[in-house]
């Protein structure tokens, strides 16, 4: 009821300034690029169709899909960007540098956790952590609590120096790319999100075949990550708050089977509503990888 109350008070609001100034509300929304931007590009303007719609033309969002995840502090550090569907770690760093306000956190399943796993192929024959001593790793990106905060972090609590226990280190750029590597035997593990931690669902079995996910299999799960944000700037939130309220209340409504929007971005279910030390378990994580 109250997510109702504040879509239809921002729609009220905005809908009055927009017969006014007979323009519409420009709002710009970034998008984390965890896969290729082909795919993601479309899932991505589905959301924003769909809040256009919601605001019956009161708003007018354009969408940004950077090609790394640091693309999306600096654009809301450059006042570019209004909105964005930043990572845990991209929030802490964009909270920390830029002053980004969490507004919803994701839920997969029923868990508004993720975890981070380490990924080798079954016929690798390395179970552990330490079974990694010598091998090389992919992962995602720095600003990535699953493709790289997380499970760095592991590591050196386990005891171990990743820049020793590592031949070689490469970062893929997105989740994608990164299992493939695995798939394809260019590195021998990966480090990338898992939904849960039976080896069920994760990067590997959401961007390969069914046939070649079953090739692979996690040695490693992380502490529970807080799922991915939506975050508003603090200019826009300042200038906006009733709007910033409206837009996540209707995201806040979009939920799986009924509504598959939010699935088909990040295959997640529905969002709820977050706040920012929900996330100090992700600056905790960055001070023991050395972030």
């Amino acid at each position: 009821m109250k997510r109702n109350l504040l879509l239809l008070l921002a729609i009220l609001a905005f809908g009055l300034s927009v017969g006014l100034a007979q323009n519409p509300v420009k709002v710009r929304i970034g998008f984390n690029p965890t896969q290729n931007s082909d795919q993601l590009r479309p899932a991505a303007q589905a959301i924003a169709d769909y809040l256009e719609r919601r605001f019956q033309g009161a708003i007018e969002v354009e969408i940004f899909i950077p090609t790394e995840y640091r693309g999306l502090i600096e654009a809301m550090r450059g006042g570019n960007l209004d909105f964005a569907f930043f990572p845990p770690d991209g929030y802490v760093i964009a909270n920390q540098d830029v002053g980004a306000q969490v507004l919803l956190k994701s839920v997969r399943g029923t868990s508004p956790f993720y975890w981070s796993a380490i990924v080798v192929r079954k016929d690798s024959g390395i179970k552990n952590l330490q079974g990694l001593d010598g091998k090389s790793i992919a992962w995602v990106d720095k600003n990535s609590a699953a493709g790289y905060v997380f499970p760095r972090a592991a590591v050196v609590g386990a005891g171990l120096d990743p820049d020793k226990l590592f031949a070689k280190q490469t970062f893929a750029g997105r989740h994608d790319a990164c299992v493939l590597a695995v798939l394809n035997k260019s590195v021998d593990a990966c480090a990338t999100f898992a939904n849960d931690t039976r080896n069920k669902s994760g990067a590997w079995t959401q961007f390969l075949k069914p046939e070649e996910a079953a090739q692979l299999t996690a040695i490693f799960y992380s502490k529970p990550i807080p799922g991915d944000t939506f975050s508003v700037s603090r200019q826009f939130f300042a200038r906006n708050p009733t709007l910033s309220r409206g837009i996540a209340a209707a995201l806040q409504g979009i939920k799986t089977p009924e509504n598959k929007l939010l699935f088909n971005l990040y295959r997640i279910d529905y969002m709820i509503p977050a706040q920012d030390s929900d996330y100090d378990v992700v600056r905790q994580a960055r001070k023991v990888a050395g972030q």
